[in-house]
């Protein structure tokens, strides 16, 4: 039952990460980028070709991936949002599916389709617990995970550059007006969001394989915690992550691993019918 719990967390963990790096760029230009999940599966190629590959050591291999994921992310920006900024935001989002097309495609064709297995810096390491077997990978990815949140929070409600993506993203023209660079901003958040899929790629890689497919199911669940949690709200992001890996890991355990995928969908369908605002996310009106 803990061993159960425990898998359960550390999933709920990877999809919270995906999650603040989807919010990191919703709350930039109000899209959501459901390519996302394409950017971790990038990652976790990144990993396995700096780690297995080119024989680096895996300091180098994280640093090597973030630098390159960070270039990816202006690069998305330039291709995805860019020539369509001003135009109706569902042109940006289809783009965004186009674009993770593609990546997914590049990687099957560089690294072909079967699934890889990918190192971790601590191997298969682990500590036995009385009948709990705690693995040291799993306790670095809580870790890894509580510590981007924190870096996030900071970054955007105590930092100048924070407040200008807040104001970029309630209203660009006005933060245009008062001097905010904007598309430096949305830069930035591009590639913060590349970088946190990136980091979602270098933790999960390990628990599982490499595989071009990979990033559609967990993009998806990304963008399932993020309405669950609340659209915009960090906090619900990862409370909604960790919830929906502990349903994942239970139901798989207690049902059937064949209904594990659906669930997720499932819950979502049912907040949107109960809750649509998510946990924490706040009722909004328009006028008409």
């Amino acid at each position: 039952m803990f061993q159960l719990l425990l898998n359960g967390l550390a999933m709920g963990a990877i999809y919270a990460l995906i999650a603040l790096g989807l919010l990191q760029i919703f709350n930039a230009v109000r899209i959501v980028n459901f390519a996302q999940g394409q950017l971790l599966m990038v990652g976790a190629y990144m990993g396995l070709a700096g780690s297995a590959h080119f024989q680096m050591p895996m300091w180098m291999t994280y640093g090597v991936t973030f630098a390159a994921m960070a270039i990816l992310g202006l690069v998305f920006m330039l291709v995805a949002y860019y020539p369509l900024r001003g135009k109706p935001f569902y042109l940006v989002i289809l783009t965004t599916i186009a674009v993770g097309i593609v990546l997914e495609n590049l990687v099957l064709i560089i690294f072909g389709p079967l699934p890889q297995s990918v190192p971790s810096p601590f191997g298969s390491a682990h500590w036995n617990v009385g009948e709990l077997v705690v693995s040291k990978h799993v306790v670095f990815i809580f870790g890894t995970t509580v510590a981007l949140l924190l870096m996030q929070w900071w970054f955007l409600m105590r930092t100048r550059f924070g407040r200008m993506v807040q104001a970029t993203s309630q209203d660009m023209e006005m933060a245009r007006l008062v001097g905010v660079r904007v598309h430096r901003t949305v830069a930035v958040a591009f590639m913060l969001g590349a970088m946190l899929a990136g980091a979602g790629g270098l933790l999960v890689a390990p628990l599982f394989l490499a595989d071009p497919a990979m990033g559609s199911a967990l993009g998806l669940k990304a963008f399932v915690v993020s309405v669950i949690g609340g659209f915009g709200n960090l906090y619900g992001a990862v409370i909604a992550g960790l919830l929906l890996g502990l349903i994942e890991a239970l139901v798989a355990g207690y049902i059937s691993s064949n209904f594990r995928d659906a669930f997720a969908f499932v819950l979502l369908v049912a907040f949107l019918f109960v809750r649509p605002q998510g946990m924490f996310g706040e009722k909004q009106s328009e006028r008409v």
